[in-house]
């Protein structure tokens, strides 16, 4: 079934105007909040939050906005069970009440994550939108994923927990005859909708979970006709878009925006990049022959490090400059001292040592061919 919306035809304008159709329709959009069931998940998530945690006898407690400045903030408090070594129950103030209800208190195991010990949660909160105390006002449901992870390497390390939205807000319009999906999430993590926040589109529901999600200010594609967002209400309820011609069509644009293209184009080698695993006997090594290390700092876990692996240290001209170098790789997880003493903050962490082992140059995310190509030269 359709969620209603409401079509409006605006006055036309100059057909001759570049980018500008000579009707706009207007459309807004009932939304209904969601949360993520079975195998329904979206493509991304917004980056993680962080809560401050102070030690109060054996809990740990903190507190975070979520919604309109008036809301309270969300209260919670980590605290181990008999027995247990490690956190494993989580109070979350879910209803703003300011305590913890007994279907406020959530357990987990537990779990050993390459050195790190992770407990993880999942957890509605409600974001008021009006009176809190009042029956009538809107309170939208949360959905949220929280974790703690306790470092054994890192005893005094401040505890904190994290945290990220699951959930969205979707409904339908119809175009052409033709449903038309659409959702929208955030992109800051606030409880609030603003343009700031993201959306995405489809023909049908799936196709709209697994579209790219893009910023609100963005317009989006549906079968060559560009919809763009043109207000969204605080609470999330409501959309208002419209469809118009940005004045260029969706292939151009894509491929204007493919921001890989280049690399996935660049000439291959036979034998990609030759990376070695140990860091010691590079530097020694270097010692030797005067040659430079190249330290690429990675994860098991990084996107963009595996798209390096994939399209860059695959590329003909990245090999060629990279012909006089020692070049290793390192597992961020496992390299821990590493870590702290070359100040990795995120990956991929790209460093050209002399053979002390003292950075030359650094680099930090995915770089392309022609940036390692430069990256590389004396």
């Amino acid at each position: 079934m359709l969620v209603p919306c409401l079509l409006l035809l605006l006055p036309c304008q100059d057909p001759k105007a570049p980018g500008v159709p000579a009707t706009v329709t207007a459309l807004r959009v009932t939304l209904e909040a969601k949360a993520p069931g079975g195998n329904e998940r979206l493509g991304w998530s917004p980056k993680g939050a962080s809560v401050a945690l102070r030690k109060e006898a054996e809990a740990l407690r903190g507190e975070f906005p979520l919604g309109p400045p008036e809301a309270p903030k969300v209260a919670v408090e980590l605290t181990r069970s008999a027995g247990s070594a490690h956190f494993d129950r989580l109070a979350v103030d879910c209803d703003r009440s300011g305590a913890f209800t007994d279907d406020e208190r959530f357990t987990t195991v537990p779990k050993d994550n390459r050195g790190k010990w992770w407990s993880s949660f999942e957890a509605t909160v409600e974001v008021p939108f009006g009176p809190v105390a009042s029956a009538t006002s809107l309170r939208n449901p949360y959905p949220l994923a929280l974790w703690f992870v306790a470092d054994p390497q890192e005893p005094d390390a401040p505890p904190a927990l994290r945290w990220s939205r699951r959930g969205w807000h979707e409904g339908s319009f119809e175009w052409n005859g033709k449903p038309v999906h659409v959702l929208i999430t955030e992109g800051e993590m606030d409880g609030v909708f603003t343009t700031a926040d993201s959306w995405q589109i489809g023909a049908d529901r799936q196709a709209m979970l697994r579209a790219e999600s893009r910023n609100l200010g963005k317009h989006a594609w549906l079968a060559g006709q560009a919809f763009r967002a043109t207000e969204v209400a605080a609470d999330g309820r409501t959309l208002a878009l419209e469809s118009f011609d940005p004045g260029i069509s969706e292939a151009a644009e894509r491929d204007q925006a493919d921001r890989l293209k280049a690399d996935r184009t660049a000439r291959r080698t036979a034998a990609p990049l030759a990376f070695g695993k140990d860091l010691d006997t590079a530097l020694a090594e270097a010692q030797r022959t005067g040659k430079r290390v190249f330290v690429d700092f990675e994860t098991t876990w990084c996107g963009p490090c595996k798209e390096m692996d994939r399209l860059v240290y695959t590329a003909a001209d990245v090999v060629t400059a990279a012909a006089d170098l020692i070049a290793v790789k390192l597992d961020g997880d496992e390299q821990r001292a590493l870590v702290k003493r070359y100040e990795v903050k995120g990956y991929p962490t790209l460093l050209l040592l002399d053979g002390k082992g003292e950075v030359q140059r650094r680099l930090v995310g995915y770089q392309g061919v022609a940036a390692m190509v430069q990256f590389f030269a004396k």
